[in-house]
């Protein structure tokens, strides 16, 4: 078994992991990456980055190399009951200087910010490299086993990071007590070229009980999620497709005939259980969790890359501190930990709250909660400090302070 010492493993290189590597190494943390997948080429859901991420990527020189592989300026969130303007947030009216958020193929992103990391001698990444097992004397992790192949691979750490997903095997391996809440719909996710015209705006479009969640997706295309009732997909196919195109048709009418050319069959659709995590404590001395590890949220308003981002920044400093500040070898204190979940959680619950609000908004069934909604979006648009509300979403955290 091949045995390496490092101050940080991150076990998982998503948008979190990658990011949080890159910063620790910036501020000299030795420091590993560890990710399950040989590579990052393939296709995932959430592709789009909120304002405040943006922001961050561009304080740290990354915006430019992302804007050479090329990506959508995504500048609006709005909601119509059909054709009938519900809601608009327009990204323009932030107080915020950054005015867009952007949707780039997440591979171009985890590839640029470890290309940056790979600058720094004391950062390493291990690709198709899974975590089997953590090091654990007396509650407090020292470290984790890995495999790469059939070869076996040690890490002797002061913190190990769990950035791996809602289905978190790190949580697991430490047998944080974790809540796990169904939503009573599945999301159903396919992609269609884009209409001429189209506008560069996270689009909600509801009809009755239905809705549409459209996403501007570079370079030319739209992501587009449709809800069905919790298990309901088996239902829905023998109903069959054409079916389904109506019911989307029904709700954005431009969609009908791109739909008949793109949408053929069930295979060109896929299914996304939805659900979320509430996990006890995300913490024990030597370990941490963040992201999706943590707190798996719903795909309303596309937070969960964004939340993610915002874990590995905010983390950077306790870190930082738990490293530099100690002279001994041994694991982080679940005190110091426990100081970032504690701000954490209080921030995210605010994402949290606001994101179950809008799906039981969007789950309107009967004609007077349909009503109700209609009459709540319109007065919320009026209201003169809905863009504060949106930009705390969007922006998040203080930027700049843990560069």
């Amino acid at each position: 078994m091949k045995e390496f010492n490092k101050d940080v493993c991150i076990i998982g290189g998503g948008p979190g992991g990658a990011l949080l590597g890159l910063l620790l190494a910036k501020q000299g943390i030795d420091v590993a990456v560890v990710e399950s997948r040989a590579g990052f080429n393939r296709e995932f859901r959430g592709e789009t980055i909120a304002a405040g991420s943006v922001a961050f990527l561009d304080r740290l020189g990354l915006l430019e190399k992302l804007n050479e592989q090329g990506f959508i300026k995504v500048q609006a969130i709005e909601m119509y009951e059909k054709e009938n303007l519900l809601f608009q947030a327009d990204f323009k009216n932030f107080k915020h200087p950054q005015k867009y958020g952007i949707d780039i193929p997440q591979p171009a992103v985890l590839q640029t910010i470890i290309d940056e990391a790979e600058e720094y001698s004391n950062f390493d990444i291990l690709m198709g490299t899974t975590c089997t097992e953590l090091i654990q004397k007396e509650g407090k992790v020292h470290g984790v086993i890995c495999k790469q192949n059939k070869e076996m691979i040690q890490f002797n750490t002061r913190l190990v990071v769990g950035a791996d997903g809602r289905h978190s095997r790190v949580r697991k391996l430490a047998e944080f007590k974790t809540k796990i809440k169904h939503f009573d719909r599945d999301l159903v996710w396919f992609k269609l070229p884009k209409p001429t015209g189209w506008k560069e705006a996270n689009t909600i479009k509801v009809n009755k009980n239905n809705h549409l969640i459209i996403l501007p997706t570079f370079p030319d295309m739209l992501r587009v999620g449709t809800y069905i009732p919790k298990g309901g997909y088996l239902e829905a196919k023998n109903h069959g497709i054409e079916e389904f195109r109506n019911t989307v048709s029904d709700m954005e009418p431009t969609f009908k005939p791109i739909m008949e050319t793109y949408i053929k069959s069930w295979k060109d659709v896929t299914m996304l259980d939805i659900f979320t995590t509430d996990t006890e404590t995300w913490s024990k001395d030597g370990l941490i969790l963040i992201g999706d590890a943590a707190h798996t949220l719903s795909p309303v308003l596309g937070q969960g890359v964004n939340i993610a981002m915002q874990d590995s920044i905010e983390l950077v400093p306790y870190i930082v501190k738990g490293v530099q500040n100690n002279a001994s070898s041994g694991p982080l204190s679940s005190e110091l930990l426990k100081s970032f979940e504690k701000k954490r959680k209080k921030e995210i619950k605010f994402v949290r709250n606001f994101q179950e609000r809008q799906e039981k908004t969007l789950a309107a069934k009967t004609p007077l909660e349909i009503a109700m909604r209609r009459i709540k979006m319109k007065a919320l648009n009026r209201l003169p400090w809905k863009m504060s509300v949106m930009s705390k979403l969007q922006h998040g955290i203080e930027y700049g302070k843990t560069i």
